[in-house]
């Protein structure tokens, strides 16, 4: 056996705890677990698919190629239409996967905005892709303002139908996915004006593209817009429209509608918050799992990996040292809390949906709130992630052939998509101000998740030092103090919107990211309490570990609290120790639950069977085109060149 098959295997052995169980809890559901494993094999066995070693010295137009080939692939061997299809093959692929944006974020807007009508009329082609329709919203100059965005559509009253016109620059549609080669449609988001005026920002079902030619149509500008940091293979694109003429029925009509020439609406304005929760779901869904590959390549590769000698001659495998472990160690135990949050604002969501049909709103703005919150947290967590996973692999982690900088740059995207970090957090911010004000008038009203402000008194009193306690009074005291400085501050002059942006902005988004981390607590314990005997051990220990090291991370309002003293700070990172040296002996057993394969993990460091200096030198020797294609003839040209040089 290879000397680094052996480490492996040795740590397996040392694994205590059945993995199985972990897997069944870390995926949900046997459906979604299946098609998991079985698009992995797909794409393995596929060759015209399966992920490349030389990928990344490919062009920018050979990726995107390769990926309509994937997509058409796999849309032979999965209903694409269904989330619970494609939401598990999406970590899988090399790029990102096209349709992604039509399928997670187009059509859920159609069929909560659309009427009935509108979605038989269009929803059966989105299945057979003969429609793929970008999310068309953000324009060169307005992204979370979706308010003030300027493109316009106007209600012509003598042909009954719209005027889409694009009336200046920063009103160009900018960075849509899908919009600069793949769509033929887009839901196109513009103020409509009736009558002379503004009616808000609604959408607007858009046929851009010939469906023969493909070609863009007469008065549609449309095309992609370069390259980017990440996000290489999506066609992120622009579009606008030169008084473009678009038919009545393009409007989605659930909630407004023009009818025998009057303008009206219907339902709760704030509908639009449901279809974005949608891709807003997927994000907190899926991209912790990438998260987790970046922790499977780095563990196994710090397992296989031996440097400096031991007492006994012998070199160390780098998990050893407890600064690798205090890198990697916390990151696990949080994608795990991750993970199983993902699962159940997965069911949230839903709910909220169901009832949203139904025309039942009451759950919609806590949805919201969650969602925000744990978009905007698990998004930069999951980049920082990748970017700890690659210092730990020293110089090996910085190649792609390690697998781990490709997910880096194919996540750090999301911080910025689908809400700004920022602006989503300072939406939660808002959110629990109004919850804790119910407190007092209407403490029904309080949702399940935001219960602990019915219960501030006795959270100031428990002296415990449980972690669970430790989190919810961190967050309690910082919304408490947050909450004071806005109501100190409107005697000084300013009036909200100026206190709001300029004297608490700082403390708002602490708060939001607070209740982020207290969220996953819960949901954490829940998992625990609903798990196998014999995984509760395991899972307790991970959930210990995560919630310490987001103490230790933000002790300062229980320090200025005076809530813990120097003695209790040390004990916390004494026991944090402790916790590293349990979950050091399982790290393996944690990581290999995720049941990646080695061509979805696109590593050649982090393998199942170990052996990253014979896989990373053949990949460098026999996968790389650059070699194999020989000398450039500018080198020989270069090499012949006399250059006057001074030595």
């Amino acid at each position: 056996m290879h000397p680094t098959t052996q480490l492996l295997q040795e740590a397996r052995d040392k694994v205590t705890f059945p993995i199985q169980d972990l897997t069944k809890l870390i995926y949900g559901n046997e459906e979604i677990y299946e098609t998991f494993m079985k698009a992995q094999k797909i794409i393995a066995s596929e060759p015209s698919i399966r992920n490349h070693p030389d990928y990344h010295n490919w062009g920018r137009k050979e990726q995107i190629i390769k990926s309509y080939e994937k997509l058409r692939i796999m849309h032979q061997h999965f209903n694409l239409a269904n989330a619970a299809h494609w939401t598990p093959i999406l970590s899988l692929f090399q790029g990102t996967t096209p349709s992604a944006v039509s399928f997670g974020m187009t059509v859920p807007a159609l069929r909560f905005l659309g009427t009935d009508e509108q979605f038989n009329l269009w929803g059966p082609k989105f299945l057979t892709m003969e429609i793929v329709a970008a999310y068309a919203q953000t324009e060169i100059g307005h992204g979370s303002d979706v308010q003030n965005l300027e493109t316009t559509a106007t209600y012509d009253s003598q042909s009954n139908d719209f005027i889409l016109h694009t009336p200046s620059v920063s009103a160009v549609k900018f960075w849509p996915g899908e919009l600069g080669f793949l769509s033929n449609y887009a839901l196109v988001y513009a103020k409509l004006i009736f009558n002379g005026k503004n009616k808000g920002v609604h959408p607007f079902m858009v046929q851009i593209r010939d469906n023969s030619t493909h070609k863009p149509l007469k008065g549609v500008v449309v095309g992609d817009i370069g390259p980017k940091l990440g996000y290489s293979t999506k066609d992120n694109g622009f579009l606008a429209f030169e008084n473009y003429r678009i038919p009545l029925n393009s409007l989605l009509a659930r909630y407004v509608r023009i009818e025998n020439g009057q303008f009206s609406r219907h339902g709760n304005e704030k509908i639009s918050y449901a279809s974005m929760m949608v891709s807003r779901q997927l994000i907190i869904f899926i991209y912790p799992r990438m998260a987790a590959q970046s922790l499977t390549v780095a563990i196994r590769y710090s397992i296989t990996r031996q440097q400096f000698t031991n007492d006994k001659g012998i070199e160390n495998s780098v998990l050893e040292y407890q600064t690798q472990q205090d890198k990697l160690l916390p990151r696990l135990a949080t994608c795990y809390g991750m993970i199983f949050a993902g699962l159940r604002i997965a069911e949230l969501v839903d709910d909220n949906f169901h009832r949203v049909q139904k025309k039942d709103f009451s759950t919609l703005q806590q949805s919201h709130a969650i969602l925000s919150a744990l978009k905007a947290w698990s998004s930069q967590w999951v980049v920082d992630t990748a970017e700890w996973c690659r210092l730990s692999c020293g110089g090996h982690g910085f190649a792609h052939y390690s697998g781990i900088p490709a997910i880096y740059f194919d996540t750090a995207p999301n911080v910025t998509l689908e809400g700004e970090n920022q602006v989503m957090y300072l939406q939660v911010a808002r959110y629990l101000l109004k919850v804790l004000q119910y407190v007092e008038k209407n403490p029904e009203k309080v949702p399940f998740y935001f219960n602990f402000v019915l219960h501030i008194k006795e959270t100031l009193a428990n002296q415990s030092t449980d972690f669970g306690q430790l989190l919810k009074l961190t967050l309690t005291l910082q919304l408490i103090s947050v909450a004071k400085k806005i109501k100190d501050s409107m005697g000084t002059g300013k009036n909200f919107q100026q206190i709001w942006n300029e004297v608490v902005g700082v403390q708002l988004l602490s708060v939001a990211q607070r209740y982020a981390e207290y969220f996953t607590y819960l949901v954490f314990q829940e998992y625990i309490s609903n798990a196998n005997p014999q995984v509760k051990e395991i899972l307790q220990q991970l959930c210990d570990l995560y919630s310490l090291q987001v103490i230790l991370d933000n002790p300062n309002t229980l320090i200025e609290s005076g809530r813990i003293n120097v003695e209790q700070f040390k004990q916390l990172n004494e026991t944090k120790i402790e916790l590293l040296n349990k979950l050091k002996p399982q790290a393996l057993g944690l990581v290999e639950a995720f049941n990646f394969s080695d061509n979805a993990l696109r590593t050649c460091i982090g393998c199942h069977d170990g052996k990253p200096y014979e896989y990373i030198y053949e990949w460098a020797t026999k996968e790389n085109s650059v070699n194999i294609k020989g000398v450039p003839q500018a080198v020989n040209d270069l090499m012949g060149t006399k250059i006057k040089a001074r030595l």
